[in-house]
């Protein structure tokens, strides 16, 4: 593809929106202006600059991707969604380290979709975060890594267990040596249930994220920021593909982790 044609797709809204929409099937004009809402006059000429490259086909009153135009956005959607990740948020993920998640991965991240930026939240500093809390409560199973430690951690998930929730934790070696020092307790009740496993993560030369969840109701992931600290903002996304990422990425440190079982007397 040469520069002139990557430039007339990427830096404009309007065509890169209409040739999307094309891919869908032949539109009329009035079936284009009522989906892209822009006025006749604001698309019209965007149109010509695409039918001018060949991209574009239009006859009998219908527009239509030529051959040409159909390949290159096949090509480019990938492309496409992938940059919109990172446009919806570009300050957040200039400043993330991505480094803990593989390359296999970072490939697919466009698989997070419609995802939202979720802010700390002042008014629940000491809390964990109330949409977490929400939508996992809901869930018939979880899945979870984390390398910080909460206070509140121990006891939200052994309630989570108690109601029969599947439960599969993977702890970084210094949360795991937190909770079980001062939430042995709570800790061996966790893992004498029959629907619970925890695992500790304890190869010191692996990048982690900050946690990462996945769950059949959502997908939740922090990152530590260029610093090393974990600001408590979170990515957070309800759509299917998100959910089977998020998965993807919990087994892949769980894969590389140990299993921690209560021994039997």
């Amino acid at each position: 593809m040469n520069p002139n044609l990557l430039d007339l797709i990427l830096f404009s809204e309007k065509r890169k929106a209409f040739l999307l929409l094309l891919r869908e099937g032949p539109k009329n004009t009035q079936e284009i202006l009522d989906r892209l809402q822009v006025p006749r006059t604001a698309l019209l000429p965007q149109i010509k600059k695409l039918k001018e490259q060949n991209l574009v086909i239009h006859e009998d009153g219908v527009y239509r991707l030529s051959l040409i135009g159909e390949i290159v956005i096949e090509k480019m959607q990938p492309l496409l969604e992938t940059l919109e990740i990172f446009e919806k948020n570009e300050e957040f993920w200039a400043d993330r380290k991505l480094t803990p998640i593989p390359t296999h991965l970072m490939k697919r991240i466009s698989e997070l979709g419609n995802y939202r930026l979720i802010e700390p939240d002042l008014s629940h500093t000491f809390d964990l975060n109330p949409e977490f809390v929400k939508h996992t409560s809901n869930s018939n199973h979880i899945l979870m890594f984390f390398s910080y430690f909460h206070p509140q951690f121990p006891a939200f998930f052994l309630e989570l267990a108690r109601r029969g929730i599947e439960i599969s934790l993977v702890l970084s070696e210094s949360v795991y040596l937190r909770i079980a020092e001062d939430f042995k307790k709570e800790g061996e009740e966790f893992l004498r249930m029959k629907n619970t496993y925890l695992f500790i993560l304890d190869k010191k030369e692996v990048e982690i994220p900050a946690v990462i969840a996945s769950s059949d109701k959502i997908m939740l992931m922090g990152l530590f920021n260029e610093s090393g600290r974990f600001d408590r903002q979170y990515v957070i996304s309800f759509e299917p593909g998100a959910i089977e990422w998020g998965k993807d990425l919990f087994e892949y440190f769980r894969d590389m982790s140990r299993e921690i079982k209560i021994k039997e007397k």
